[in-house]
Order: C-alpha cells, then structure tokens, then sequence
C-alpha cells in the first residue's frame, strides 16, 4: 500500500508553539484545545497573512516544535516494511531542509523511515488527494468528503480539536495516536 503521512498535526505539534506566539503577540490564552476550525485564524481574529507569517516563523525554527508521538518512529520504521511511506506536507518549500532536520532529530530518516519528503500547496486543502496514496494519515477535515468520494483511497484522520466534529464512516477511519494508526493498518492488510 502506498502511504502518505502529513507532518503538522500528526508527527508535530505546530498549533502548540503556534498559540504560544500568537499568545504572546496579542496577550491572550489560546491553547490548542480552543483551536476548533480548520480556518482556525477567523476564531483567533487574525488575519490568514498573519497566520501564514508565523507558519513561517515556526518554519523556520522547526527543532523547537514539540513531536506528538515519540513511538511514531517506530510504527513509521515497522509500516516500512511492508508499505512505500512518504512524508507528505503542505508546508513551504522554502522550509524542507529545516523539516528533515527535524525528523531525523527524532529518529524519522529517509530510506528506513519513508521514502520521500513531498511538499505541496497549501490550497487547495484537498490537493494531497489527487496525488497516487492508498491511504492518507492526516489531520486535516478538508480531506474527508473528497476521500470518501474515491473508494480505493483511504483516510486516517489524526485526532485534533479542529477535525472532532468528523465521525469515522466508510473510508475514513479516526485514529488517536501512531500505535492505533498502526493497529488499523495492519488490520488492513
């Protein structure tokens, strides 16, 4: 099977660091348990250039975003074996070198890990779905009514305050953490 795993949301916790910033710049308390829309800059009142400049910032600095789960590298390492794995992000391009520098740091390395590091646009939100995956393991809502239009493809939808008003139905599967991710996919097989 052809995997395609996101980073934002399901390797790393952007949105954490993300309320810290934002917390600061604008004196508020926001954590990521208040984060409840995809679009989740309109709850924060900014605007989505905004949003997108400390994306950026955060970017940047990769090594301090915190990692969700430290036992993914070794679902990721034992899914290797029987799968083609590729990183699939919708960050900026100008930002892949600091992402690997990252993985590696926890342990995800090309070759033993995944295969590829793929990085896309942003929007449209449903993009990764046209790209050739089986199955998808992301955190992002904007995924699941296109997937569930395509038979053949599946959706492991990463558990985050923004997708929880998504039930697991058809071909999309709701999943808690790295060995549940795990657990579903080698029922799959």
């Amino acid at each position: 099977m052809k995997i395609a795993v996101d980073v934002d949301g399901v390797l790393l916790s952007l949105m954490e660091r993300f309320c810290e910033v934002i917390n600061q710049r604008v004196k508020t308390k926001f954590c990521k348990d208040h984060i409840t829309e995809w679009e989740f800059f309109n709850q924060l009142n900014i605007s989505e250039e905004e949003a997108y400049e400390i994306f950026h910032l955060l970017y940047e600095d990769s090594k301090n975003l915190p990692f969700i789960d430290y036992d993914a590298p070794f679902y990721l390492k034992e899914l290797k074996k029987k799968h083609s794995i590729d990183i699939v992000s919708a960050r900026d391009g100008k930002f892949k070198k600091e992402l690997q520098m990252k993985l590696e740091f926890h342990g995800i390395k090309k070759g033993s890990h995944y295969e590829n590091l793929i990085l896309v646009e942003s929007k449209p939100y449903d993009l990764k779905v046209e790209l050739d995956y089986d199955l998808f393991i992301d955190d992002n809502p904007n995924l699941v009514e296109p997937i569930k239009r395509k038979n053949a493809k599946y959706l492991l939808l990463f558990s985050q305050p923004w997708n929880m008003h998504i039930n697991s139905e058809k071909n999309v599967i709701r999943v808690d953490d790295w060995e549940e991710t795990f657990n579903t996919i080698k029922a799959m097989d």
